[in-house]
């Protein structure tokens, strides 16, 4: 049955691709190669996770010194909620494992579960907590070209007024170029929409993909780069 629904899902995510003019319908050999150029570019797969899933993002949670029998990092929402990863998220051992000092991180999830306090056997008491499900841990330039609202602030990017980057040593040119690739990104994407949308009506279809895919290509660099 997970089988099943696993393959129900894959034709529905390609069906979605379609709709959206991302890949070609027809004919049937260069939508293969083109899902094949595609398939393993986990960087670029990261990305759609950020745009489909945004605004569920949560920072990494570093373990402190002095914490007592705590371990492992824990991750924080936008609203302050310190959750813990569902024991079947895919980066659980990675969140359970964090070490005390390390780059900041980021993550994507699903959805936010909360338990609700009960009183145990032996009188302890089961206090509430959060879990977050589907964990996925993704670069801050994914956040910063596909997530909400971007500012730039002196030397840095502020993302939805809570998550502030700074950008390489460029200080604010480096932020403003960011934000101009994002603004590049929306331009692209909107065309290769319309232009999938009126199937090449106007002939410039073939322009359109050269664009799209220079763009990305930088896309790609900046991820690979971080």
């Amino acid at each position: 049955n997970a089988l099943r629904e696993i393959s129900g899902l894959r034709s529905q995510f390609k069906g979605y691709l379609v709709d959206a003019g991302f890949i070609s319908q027809k004919p049937p050999s260069q939508l293969q190669s083109r899902l094949k150029l595609v398939s393993d570019d986990a960087i670029l797969t990261s990305c759609c996770l950020v745009a489909g899933l945004y605004p569920n993002i949560a920072t990494l949670l570093r373990p402190a010194k002095g914490r007592g029998n705590a371990k492992g990092g824990r991750l924080m929402t936008k609203d302050g909620d310190v959750c813990r990863p569902s024991s079947n998220s895919f980066q659980v051992e990675r969140i359970r494992n964090a070490a005390e000092k390390g780059k900041d991180a980021y993550a994507v999830f699903h959805a936010k579960h909360r338990t609700v306090s009960a009183q145990q056997q032996g009188g302890s008491i089961q206090r509430n907590e959060s879990f977050l499900s589907e964990v996925n841990f993704v670069s801050r330039y994914a956040l910063l070209l596909f997530g909400g609202d971007v500012d730039v602030c002196d030397n840095a990017i502020v993302l939805d007024g809570w998550l502030k980057f700074k950008v390489g040593d460029k200080g604010q040119t480096g932020a403003i170029l960011i934000q101009e690739l994002r603004k590049e990104l929306d331009i692209v994407m909107t065309k290769h929409i319309m232009a999938e949308e009126t199937e090449g009506e106007n002939g410039d279809i073939g322009v359109i993909e050269k664009e799209c895919i220079d763009v990305m290509e930088v896309v790609r660099t900046l991820l690979l780069d971080e």
